[in-house]
């Protein structure tokens, strides 16, 4: 079968076009479409529908891209093996995270493995939501994040940590000494909201569920810059609580969010990767981590955070 086919196959899937695929491999939009079509004949497969000039994965493509990709994924990893193994090189552990979780998650956990892993290369890459497409089509051994948003079929994820929602402001706000706020609460100050990503939708879904509007005053393409401007302009950030502790947590308040919502960090592996012993120890370090979060969180907020947005949590998955 032709690799060259396989992959402009992908780049089509990944890129919604013929020509942004053709583009990706420098060829013409005439050529590929001849590749396209024999891939179809050497398959048997319809992978797409045609409608004038766009393409529609039919059901079949959809089910063949995810399998296309794992297999190339592991097609694409042996000369980086060979070239490893023939220079004798260190082992090397890439990992993958957001800015939200890099501060107060993922830099604490590298600490903790150097310390019996000194000789461990480490090849570490902050992500922006909008690239988590391109990352987890590149190769890596462990990321953390909420759930990801494409590709899911070509990684494996397992709960890493669970955090309430809080309203992040500073001391001495006007509601800091609330026990709790709603989004009415909330909307009445300054507002602080990420662009894009799981944290906005949540937001958005929030305040449209207590049918207030949501129209912030600032928004902020990180979780780190945004809490950074929660003590400059005295406005409110809804979030998780990892952040303000990694910034400071004497320098704000925390106050959780009702109705009580809970948000979860995941481990991903790719599903071809196995677990080798460096990859283990890893995970082994994050969940030691997350459990200094948990208590460090659980003394911040006491039971009025975690225990019972936990218990609200639990009651939701048990019916």
């Amino acid at each position: 079968m032709n690799i060259q086919a396989i992959r402009l196959f992908l780049h089509v899937m990944q890129r919604g076009s013929l020509a942004a695929g053709a583009q990706q491999l420098n060829m013409s939009a005439s050529a590929a479409s001849r590749l396209l079509s024999g891939l179809e004949r050497t398959t048997g497969l319809k992978l797409f529908s045609r409608d004038g000039h766009s393409l529609r994965p039919t059901t079949e493509g959809a089910q063949y891209f995810n399998e296309c990709h794992r297999v190339l994924v592991a097609v694409d990893e042996l000369p980086r093996v060979a070239r490893q193994l023939a220079s004798g090189a260190r082992s090397r552990l890439r990992l993958v995270c957001g800015s939200r979780l890099a501060n107060s998650l993922m830099i604490p956990a590298i600490g903790r493995f150097v310390k019996k892993n000194p000789d461990v290369e480490i090849d570490f890459h902050l992500a922006q939501v909008q690239e988590i497409d391109r990352i987890i089509s590149d190769r890596f051994d462990i990321a953390i994040g909420a759930l990801l948003p494409v590709m899911l079929p070509v990684v494996v994820g397992s709960p890493l940590l669970e955090l309430p929602t809080v309203a992040v402001m500073r001391c001495d706000h006007a509601l800091a000494r609330r026990p709790f706020v709603r989004a009415a609460d909330i909307a009445a100050h300054r507002l602080i909201a990420t662009t894009i990503g799981p944290i906005r939708n949540d937001l958005e879904q929030m305040f449209h569920s207590e049918g207030v509007e949501l129209h912030p005053q600032y928004t902020a393409n990180s979780i780190d810059h945004g809490c950074h401007l929660v003590l400059q302009a005295d406005a409110i950030m809804v979030t998780d609580p990892l952040v303000p502790l990694a910034i400071n947590a004497k320098l704000f308040a925390l106050v959780p969010v009702k109705p009580f919502r809970m948000m979860q960090t995941s481990i991903f592996t790719p599903v071809l990767k196995g677990e080798s012993r460096l990859i283990a120890e890893f995970k082994l370090a994050l969940r030691e981590e997350a459990r200094t979060i948990e208590k460090r969180v659980a003394l911040l907020l006491g039971n009025s955070g975690t225990t019972r947005a936990r218990r609200v949590t639990e009651k939701k998955k048990a019916r």
